[in-house]
């Protein structure tokens, strides 16, 4: 298709602009990471002194923090309760419990290890002070009304911005033809903005929430004008706190959907639909998101795009990840997607399937003066699509078919706690059985992000 909001809404995710991202903990910056491979021998030799020897609350929390290290928080949990069991008035065990725990999303039993690291006799000054601004973080979480949003403006270049066939010659109902040099692929920069506003309210009724997000998008080109594009979209539902299913750490949202595309500054479509997503957290270092929606889409048709009605109809898609923090650094996922739409043409109709892995690696800054961590995401996937029915344009006896893989690197460096650069060079390339849909593109952008 000519045009897939997905492709640049990956980028946008992948820019090092990562919409909310989670809370981690800093890194000094004169402090050298060891390898993992150094930290997984060091964690097995101090767990075999440890069973050793038990009562050692020394050996204990290095074995802990090492622990936390290469992302087995599990270990770490279970070692610093046990500590307590020895030794029960200490505070800076507490606060690395209740730190455990609000990154798991237990609020009330990190509530519960920062108040008692609180009332602990002796409290260290550096350790009040962490328990302070975690209380206040999860007072903040708590409150019945929430607010987020995100602002990123920046620019890309891309080397076949319009997803043009990069020859002239191509086969067209078995004979060859010659492209006029406009319908070729061609170079452009262009300039956007993107941002993202979410607000919730808990309904007070076991963590169920109402839930409503604004995502919009707008692009300007330098050459390929019809190409400029401006997208809003808006969702509002309930979400589900499954603990009452006795499905801990995951929620069920529901909600009602409906977007707008202008394209060459010209409506371009509309949609209305409904959807449903899960966030689950099985452990700790584990989380899978999905979700479902179903869309009823409207296209018009205009002096430059004149047949785009033919893709009027409904559009059906599922989307899922499961991530895992392998080490305290390193964090991996792995993508599936389907997708199914329903048109009035029926040589426009399709589905399509695929997949993806990344993985995203945080690191200490370079720079003395950026003291925050950095980090690098790499991704790669691949999506197969099929059509309906042959295009009697392009083949009257051969349907559309589609091989299409990315891969995507992306650099984020925050400048400050709220803003960060991020820097994104990709490379995308399709093969079809349809010349005219063939094609290659090599993109970069710099963008910037401000969070709120």
């Amino acid at each position: 298709m000519l045009f897939r909001l997905q492709n640049l809404a990956a980028l946008l995710v992948f820019a090092g602009v990562t919409l909310f991202p989670a809370l981690v903990q800093s890194q000094d910056a004169g402090e050298t990471p060891q390898s993992s491979d150094a930290l997984l021998a060091r964690q097995t030799a101090l767990l075999v002194q440890v069973l050793e020897r038990p009562a050692d609350l020394d050996l204990a929390f290095e074995y802990a923090t090492v622990s936390v290290l290469v992302g087995d928080y599990e270990a770490a949990i279970s070692t610093f309760e046990r500590m307590l069991i020895f030794a029960p008035n200490l505070p800076r065990v507490k606060l690395e419990l209740g730190v455990l725990y609000y990154r798991l999303g237990s609020l009330e039993t990190a509530r519960y290890y920062f108040q008692a690291a609180q009332e602990s006799p002796k409290v260290p000054p550096e350790v009040q002070q962490k328990v302070e601004t975690y209380l206040a973080a999860i007072a903040a979480k708590q409150q019945p009304t929430q607010f987020r949003a995100d602002l990123i403006i920046g620019a890309r270049y891309q080397s076949n911005a319009n997803a043009a066939p990069g020859g002239r010659r191509v086969t067209i109902n078995g004979r060859d033809f010659i492209l006029d040099d406009t319908a070729t692929g061609k170079a452009d920069f262009n300039a956007f903005a993107a941002g993202r506003a979410y607000g919730s309210y808990d309904l007070g009724t076991q963590g169920d929430l109402i839930e409503t997000d604004l995502v919009f998008y707008a692009a300007r080109f330098s050459d390929q004008v019809r190409l400029d594009t401006g997208l809003a979209e808006v969702t509002i539902g309930p979400s589900f706190n499954m603990a009452r299913f006795n499905w801990d750490n995951a929620q069920l949202g529901l909600y009602a959907v409906a977007s707008g595309v202008r394209l060459n500054h010209a409506n371009y479509n509309g949609a209305l639909g409904f959807g449903s997503r899960l966030v689950a957290r099985p452990d700790i270092q584990t989380e899978v998101t999905a979700k479902v929606e179903w869309r009823q889409r409207w296209f018009n048709d205009t002096s430059e795009y004149p047949t785009v009605s033919d893709r009027n109809g409904y559009y059906l898609q599922f989307a899922s990840k499961i991530s895992r923090q392998l080490t305290k650094a390193l964090r991996t996922r792995v993508l599936a997607l389907a997708d199914f739409e329903e048109t009035s043409a029926k040589f426009q109709q399709s589905w399509e399937a695929g997949a993806g892995i990344g993985a995203t690696y945080q690191f200490a800054s370079p720079i003395e003066q950026l003291p925050h961590l950095w980090s690098f995401d790499l991704e790669a996937g691949y999506i197969y699509r099929a059509y309906a029915a042959p295009d009697p344009l392009v083949n009257v006896s051969e349907k559309q078919k589609d091989h299409e893989g990315w891969i995507r690197a992306a650099l984020n460096v925050p400048l400050k706690y709220n803003v960060s650069a991020g820097l994104v060079g990709e490379f995308r390339r399709q093969y079809s059985n349809y010349d005219l849909s063939s094609y290659s593109n090599a993109s970069a952008m710099f963008s910037l992000r401000k969070a709120f």
